[in-house]
């Protein structure tokens, strides 16, 4: 076979391998959407006989969760309210990434620019480790001894400064000692950082080396260097990070359910019981006995995934004027 035939016959292979290769990826992102709809669809169908008997902004606005009971006349009473569990939900998500974000950053910067190699190394295989410790074993702590002493300092704190202000963060004398949203938020923040630190991190580290030695030419410190190039490089990325690392906070179960209290009304302070949606579908899916019932987690499941699309696209709008921004 001659060099030419050879080239030839390299060429065609590539051509064919092109299109198989596009077409395999069209159907995988094909794939993945039918799956989501037919989640979408699923809850839809479930959630169907609620509205039988529920009405949906009554669901939305109310915080009342009593169920369905005959009353002795024989009608039907009680209700689903899932505004305590939506409000469980935002809260302590926001108070996670509140924590998780600044530290988790502020990490991954520490670990690409000042730490020297072999601790750069060391402390990247501890927060990959931390990242593999199973929800239940964080939640098991933090229901033992990390939750009196998140109570006694963190609690104590924020309730005796910024309580003074803000009336949702003041202490309350009749709150659990055991359990509260805050410390379900402060918890799930602890879950959530060796996440930010990971993603954080491999972002920082593909900003061209080029950009930080020609700013670094011009004068600047290693701060303004930081500061002006690499965040702003890496924010598209680090924005991603904080969204992955919201979106396991928004949908995580077994630890925010062994800390929070699982109190389906709207808490008056934030250092009170509450409820996620997460753990009330978690607590309840075993005694569901009526289509009803079985449809109103369908629905919680509804709003739960309402919820984690509007954060993502309210991250991905913010992220999106930032660059259109800082491209003109």
């Amino acid at each position: 076979m001659t060099q030419n035939e050879g080239t030839r016959l390299g060429q065609g292979r590539l051509s064919l391998a092109d299109p198989i290769f596009r077409l395999l990826l069209g159907a995988a992102v094909i794939l993945a959407g039918l799956l989501l709809a037919t989640l979408i669809v699923s809850l839809i169908g479930y959630s169907m006989p609620l509205w039988t008997v529920e009405n949906p902004l009554h669901f939305i606005t109310s915080d009342v969760w009593s169920g369905l009971s005959q009353a002795p006349d024989g009608s039907t009473v009680g209700g689903f309210g899932a505004a305590g569990m939506i409000f469980g939900t935002v809260v302590t998500s926001i108070i996670a990434i509140l924590f998780a974000a600044p530290v988790g950053i502020f990490a991954a910067v520490y670990l690409v620019e000042f730490a020297p190699k072999r601790l750069a190394t060391l402390l990247t295989f501890l927060v990959e480790l931390i990242a593999a410790i199973p929800s239940v074993v964080i939640g098991l702590w933090a229901v033992g001894d990390l939750s009196l002493r998140l109570r006694d300092s963190v609690e104590w704190w924020v309730a005796s400064s910024i309580g003074k202000i803000i009336p949702w963060l003041s202490e309350d004398p009749a709150a659990p000692a055991a359990s509260s949203v805050f410390r379900a938020g402060l918890v799930l923040g602890m879950m959530i950082l060796p996440m930010v630190v990971a993603v954080s991190r491999e972002v920082i580290r593909s900003v061209p080396q080029s950009l930080r030695e020609g700013y670094v030419g011009m004068g600047a410190t290693r701060w303004e260097t930081i500061r002006h190039v690499i965040l702003p490089t890496a924010k598209v990325g680090i924005a991603g990070a904080v969204l992955l690392a919201l979106g396991r906070a928004i949908g995580e179960t077994i630890a925010v359910t062994m800390v929070i209290g699982n109190a389906s009304r709207i808490p008056g302070s934030l250092f009170q019981s509450g409820q996620t949606i997460a753990s009330k579908i978690a607590g309840s899916i075993a005694e569901t006995g009526t289509p009803e019932e079985l449809g109103s987690l369908a629905a919680l499941g509804l709003a739960l995934f309402l919820i984690t699309l509007g954060l993502s696209l309210a991250v991905r709008f913010i992220t999106r004027r930032s660059v259109v921004g800082a491209n003109s």
